[in-house]
């Protein structure tokens, strides 16, 4: 009968151990790779020069005049007027970082906006700030609804059990058979408003272009539309592509077409501060703006929001907009709000010290010198119960035990070569002094000095002091041992 014969230097555990070692280096490459590309990205995509943020709808570094969506125009005629104009491409969360007043303009935002985001609006609007938010079709619903929620004097409702705001931008597309640009309903115009003269002068003819209405503004009309003009019920994009066919647009009160006239425009004091909401974000683009009195509208509307915050500088929203996946903007973006997400929440922020220390600790190198291992040595020994035992030890972590157990050893090995029944330190001192210089003897001394004091203590040791006791140990039996 053959017995199985057992390698030595096969321990218990060890293909577990590889293996949870083998996964955590894997992580480590992944983690590393990814941050890797996600910094190095954007200088890629920006070398080739592909998604530029000169070819995003409503970004003020958009040139074009044909589609003409850019908003450079009204960036430069704010200039013009005395405005520092800058652009946002993180996180909203950073708008109270900002240490001088200013003016927060939302334009055409493609999507979502987050708690923190709307939080940090409220903070915004709790220091007396001034928001712009031009939107259609209800991208920027979510905002309105966060109000809803967290502000006790916002219009709001219940729905299947939620807070929502009752005032909230249409998704439906606003056409005008009688007040509008060339004869096209499309291009529907507002010539009043009831602001009482306070942020507009007289004689404005306000071009919109595919426009939208604004829902439950009753109370805060600043303009609406005229009695001529309604909403097409239905999806939005439909009505974009199918624009074209007159009977299409035309009014029908059987599919849910609502008559006007309808709000487009609305102001509100929320907290502290100034909120505006328009309809129509295509009478800032550049193909726009030169149309009827647009121009003089941005910069009455511009001005009137600056005099309420006491700003001078206007903020463009840029991180909300629709980046495209190749555009070098949107990462950065992306890396920039998790930091900024980070540093401004008043719960992380005291924590990211540590967590980047942690993270250092934990994934860069250092090029310090691997220690050879406990079991590597005692497995040279062949001390195999011995080492399964202080392996157990190990492998759960429980390094006092580990330690204990080496140390006994240690004493009992001294012992028998210096033969002494009872293991004495002093004793063992003096015996060894006779043939070690005084220097070694005080080395020794300190080794054993830190080693009792480590295994009376009932505090729990971590690996790294475990090894720096167990390399005392082995310093001890290469000098006397």
């Amino acid at each position: 009968m053959s017995r199985k014969k057992n390698n030595p230097n096969q321990m218990p555990n060890q293909p577990k151990a590889a293996e949870a070692k083998k996964r955590s280096k894997f992580i480590t490459i992944f983690v590393f790779c990814f941050v890797f590309a996600i910094a190095w990205l954007p200088i890629l995509l920006s070398i080739t020069g592909v998604g530029g943020v000169d070819l995003l709808p409503f970004s003020i570094y958009n040139t074009s005049t044909d589609p003409g969506d850019g908003c450079s125009e009204l960036a430069s005629e704010l200039v013009s007027n005395g405005y520092e104009v800058h652009p946002l491409i993180s996180s909203l969360s950073v708008i109270n970082s900002i240490p001088s007043n200013h003016v927060l303009c939302i334009i055409g935002p493609t999507h979502f906006f987050s708690i923190i985001e709307i939080s940090a609006l409220l903070d915004f609007f709790m220091n007396g700030g001034s928001l712009l938010l031009v939107d259609d079709f209800g991208s920027a619903n979510n905002i309105l609804d966060g109000l809803a929620v967290y502000s006790d004097t916002w219009p709001k409702r219940t729905v299947n059990l939620m807070v929502v705001s009752d005032i909230r931008f249409s998704h439906g597309l606003l056409l005008d058979a009688s007040i509008n640009e060339n004869g096209l309903p499309l291009l529907p115009v507002i010539n009043s408003f009831n602001d009482g003269g306070r942020i507009f002068s007289p004689g404005h003819h306000v071009v919109m272009n595919y426009a939208s209405s604004i829902e439950g503004a009753s109370g805060y009309e600043l303009a609406a539309s005229s009695t001529n003009s309604w909403i097409v019920a239905g999806d939005v994009y439909s009505h974009v592509i199918n624009a074209g066919d007159p009977n299409y647009i035309a009014y029908n009160a059987t599919r849910g077409d609502q008559p006007g006239p309808l709000p487009v425009m609305l102001e509100m004091q929320v907290m502290n501060g100034t909120l505006i909401m328009l309809s129509d974000p295509s009478i800032f683009i550049n193909n726009m703006i030169d149309r009827g009195t647009n121009r003089r509208f941005a910069v009455e509307l511009f001005t009137y929001l600056a005099n309420q915050a006491n700003a001078n500088s206007i903020i463009i929203d840029h991180n909300h907009l629709g980046w495209t996946p190749n555009s070098p903007v949107l990462y950065v973006g992306l890396m920039l709000g998790q930091i900024t997400y980070v540093s401004t929440n008043w719960i992380l922020a005291p924590l990211a010290p540590l967590l980047a220390i942690w993270m250092v600790r934990r994934y860069l190198p250092f090029g310090r010198p691997e220690k050879q291992k406990p079991m590597e040595i005692y497995r040279l020994r062949g001390q195999t119960m011995f080492t399964r035992t202080l392996y157990e030890y190990i492998n759960n972590q429980r390094y006092n035990e580990a330690l204990k157990i080496i140390y006994g050893q240690l004493k009992r090995d001294l012992g028998r070569k210096y033969g002494l029944r009872i293991f004495d330190v002093p004793r063992l001192l003096v015996t060894v002094s006779r043939t070690r210089q005084p220097s070694d003897i005080a080395l020794i001394t300190d080794d054993f000095e830190a080693l009792e004091k480590v295994v009376h203590t009932s505090k729990r040791i971590k690996r790294e002091e475990f090894l720096d006791r167990f390399f005392q140990i082995q310093r001890i039996r290469d000098n006397i041992g």
